[in-house]
């Protein structure tokens, strides 16, 4: 049911600008570009419920999914969302971002309640543990939205060095994480051009392959449903103002790959 429901709210979004109850909208317009931005419930009525946004511009598509806070303690994924969330203005195609997936944990700062959302997946609708659920749903959102790509917020203890690049069983600060060898172009090339904004050698991005894992979100949207999915993780030992800024030039560089155009702010790393 709930599948049917999002699938009737993204059409709903993309083809009106006003909505009923459960979604609020606004239209912000700027000579003759113009950006729609519905909010609506995500887990509605659940342990979990958290609000989620849809911006688009005159044309809606491609399509990128962001989410932030799978992790409660990472708190620069939620708080590069909401800085998002403030200053873009898309003109062309549509970013929908959840930036507290699990808003319990992001509210008590830590990493999970009862087990690591991100070995949750694909989720049980049907599991006394919420973050099973949870997992199942965000599973059905993807699948009923069917994104171009789904890119996901995290931030890592460790920093990546030399030594990290040949170790596909742990996540590092500065990299973007795939499931898929060779690297795709479109990871290499956001990573390149997402590194020419960023002048401290220690703050650059490198494309990480992290080994298939069934539990995981990203391998899961990759291997069940082929959509394009890529894991952002920043180094937790950098300021949070830098890893915040990190994170937007991340998640706006892929946006400029897919082929989504908007405006947004200078971002001034130190």
């Amino acid at each position: 049911m709930k599948k049917i429901l999002y699938i009737i709210l993204f059409i709903f979004v993309l083809t009106s600008s006003t909505h009923g109850s459960g979604a609020d909208s606004n239209t912000y317009s700027s000579g003759n570009e113009s950006q729609s931005v519905s909010q609506s419930l995500f887990g509605l009525n659940d342990d979990y419920e958290t609000p989620y946004y849809i911006l688009h511009g005159r044309k809606t598509t491609p399509v990128i999914l962001v989410q932030g806070g799978m992790h409660g303690d990472e708190i620069a994924s939620y708080m590069a969302c909401d800085e998002i969330l403030k200053n873009i203005k898309i003109t062309e195609g549509t970013l929908v971002i959840i930036p507290r997936l699990n808003k319990r944990a992001c509210d008590l700062n830590t990493r999970y309640i009862n087990v690591d959302l991100n070995h949750a997946f694909p989720g049980d609708i049907d599991s006394e543990v919420y973050e099973y659920r949870l997992a199942y749903e965000m599973m059905y959102m993807v699948d009923s939205l069917k994104p171009d790509l789904v890119i996901n917020l995290h931030e890592a203890l460790t920093k990546y060095d030399s030594e990290a690049a040949n170790n596909s069983e742990k996540a590092f600060g500065q990299v973007v994480i795939t499931c898929i060898q060779p690297f795709e172009e479109m990871l290499t090339d956001a990573v390149t051009n997402m590194n020419e904004k960023i002048t401290a050698e220690n703050q650059k991005f490198h494309p990480h392959y992290y080994s298939f894992s069934d539990w995981s979100s990203l391998d899961n949207f990759v291997s069940k449903f082929d959509i394009k999915s890529y894991t952002v993780e920043t180094y937790r030992g950098f300021n949070i103002d830098t890893r915040i800024k990190l994170q937007q030039i991340a998640v706006l560089q892929f946006m400029k790959e897919l082929g989504i155009k908007f405006d947004y702010p200078e971002i001034p790393l130190d």
